[in-house]
């Protein structure tokens, strides 16, 4: 006859209360809480606010499911919203708080920027403008003349320094014989 371990009964009943009790636990959610949380869009990007966090748009878009959800922007009061909301905002650096009964979030130092980028901006206005850009074969004919009038010189400058360092030699270098 075979004797059984203590403890290997023992470890099988744990495992079936842990199988048991488990997900009685894990599936029960603690009522009356919610959550709550901010973002800035800009083009096809979205930005969550968080602390110290750089956000592109004109405008924050705050995804909440608590009953009454209460927003301050710098200390003071904003807005209160039981449901998804927008609201707007101008650039600059700010001290979010979003808080409800069990909920509490707050975010320092958030910069907001305009909806697109400065050079964007000025993109957009230069190509409404009617302006007059330089013909591409005016470019490559004064490149091509630049280049051959820059060609002739390096020549003469070369030609001439050879002709006076050549012409110094041979002053230099002569010898004249006097017979009488």
């Amino acid at each position: 006859m075979k004797k059984t371990k203590p403890h290997m009964s023992l470890r099988a009943i744990l495992l079936l209360l842990l199988v048991i009790l488990l997900p009685i636990g894990t599936a029960t959610a603690a009522p009356g809480f919610c959550l709550a949380y901010a973002y800035t869009e800009s083009g096809n990007h979205s930005f969550l606010v968080q602390d110290n966090s750089s956000n592109f748009g004109n405008n924050i878009t705050i995804i909440t499911d608590c009953d009454n959800l209460t927003i301050n922007i710098d200390g003071k009061f904003f807005a209160r919203t039981s449901k998804n909301t927008t609201i707007s905002i101008e650039e600059g650096l700010y001290n979010i708080s979003l808080f409800s009964n069990n909920f509490s979030a707050s975010y320092s130092n958030v910069l907001f920027y305009p909806d697109f980028l400065k050079w964007e901006s000025n993109y957009r206005f230069e190509m409404n403008q009617d302006i007059e850009l330089i013909n591409i074969d005016l470019v490559d004919s004064r490149t091509n003349w630049a280049v051959f009038f820059g060609v002739v010189v390096v020549w003469i400058l070369c030609v001439y320094v050879y002709w006076n360092l050549i012409n110094s030699f041979i002053q230099r270098n002569f010898i004249e014989e006097v017979t009488q």
